[in-house]
């Protein structure tokens, strides 16, 4: 029987999601009574979940000045070392996977191809060398044989995306979107499919397009 673990290696997660990975960790431990000796402490993770938390929100106005945005980088580098810490002395400390999951980290999937396929945990806009392209990034999943995508460049009048269906995609990787608007912010979201089914959808990322002239 295959033993549950936590995702320990947080770093293909985006800015945005990793802030938000912090402070869902960082609320679930805060009253834990799971992990009486955490390893690293949760006094010691607290502190470096939060300013990664406050430094990724100054410089995702997008005015950050450039010493603001090495100091969210810097404070992202100590939060990844910390999650690894942390989710790695849970797996070490219970193989109880209601207990490990208790601490607000994701757990690892499961190899099994005879089920639905799980989410991507991620997916990502990233700007192209090619003017007017977008790439389209995300986690590859073992069981799913292809990938359905959504881009929206536009939110509707309830403030939610206006999603438009992309061709489906049989890998994770190679993926385009073209031609953007210089200016436009775009939103991405991808889910995964196989016989048995369609997983849910990825979390939402967004990117302003900036087209090089």
């Amino acid at each position: 029987m295959r033993t549950p673990k936590l995702i320990t290696n947080y770093g293909h997660l985006s800015d945005t999601d990793l802030a938000a990975m912090a402070t869902r960790t960082a609320d679930a431990l805060r009253t834990n009574t799971n992990f009486p000796e955490l390893d690293p402490a949760f006094e010691a993770y607290e502190p470096v979940a939060l300013d990664y938390v406050a430094k990724q929100a100054i410089t995702a106005s997008g005015r950050a000045s450039g010493v603001q945005k090495e100091e969210k980088d810097e404070a992202r580098e100590r939060l990844l070392v910390m999650m690894r810490k942390v989710a790695g002395y849970i797996n070490n400390f219970t193989e109880v996977s209601s207990v490990q999951l208790s601490s607000g980290f994701l757990p690892v999937s499961s190899p099994k191809t005879s089920r639905v396929p799980r989410a991507s945990a991620w997916a990502r806009l990233a700007d192209s060398n090619r003017p007017g392209e977008l790439l389209l990034k995300f986690e590859a999943i073992r069981e799913a044989y292809l990938y359905e995508m959504q881009i929206a460049s536009r939110l509707d009048e309830a403030g939610e995306p206006a999603w438009e269906d992309l061709d489906p995609a049989p890998r994770a990787t190679g993926n385009f979107y073209a031609p953007v608007t210089d200016g436009v912010t775009y939103y991405f979201r991808v889910r995964s499919r196989n016989k048995k089914g369609v997983s849910q959808w990825s979390p939402v990322h967004a990117l302003r397009a900036r087209v090089n002239n």
